[in-house]
């Protein structure tokens, strides 16, 4: 599940300032040296979770949606995520 980005994904988590992003159904994907970092991973498993009750359509629908409405500070899922770190 927990993979190295590779460089398109790692171009994409630099530019935003990210070190990990979770992309089903294709996993979830670390910068190098963030790979072991437990909070991280505890972080992106959340929203691997969150895929999973969902499946891709909703969750990336619904991501997008609870993003433009809360933004990414606030947006809930996001909030899950943090509170589980």
């Amino acid at each position: 599940m927990f993979k190295t980005a590779p460089l398109f994904v790692r171009l994409f988590l630099k530019s935003f300032g990210y070190r990990g992003v979770t992309l089903p159904p294709w996993g979830i994907f670390l910068l190098e040296d963030s790979f072991n970092d437990q909070s991280l991973r505890r972080h992106e498993a959340v929203h691997w979770e969150q895929y999973k009750q969902r499946g891709a359509l909703k969750f990336y629908a619904g991501y997008i949606w609870l993003l433009l409405r809360h933004g990414y500070k606030n947006h809930p899922w996001e909030q899950e995520a943090r509170a589980k770190e």
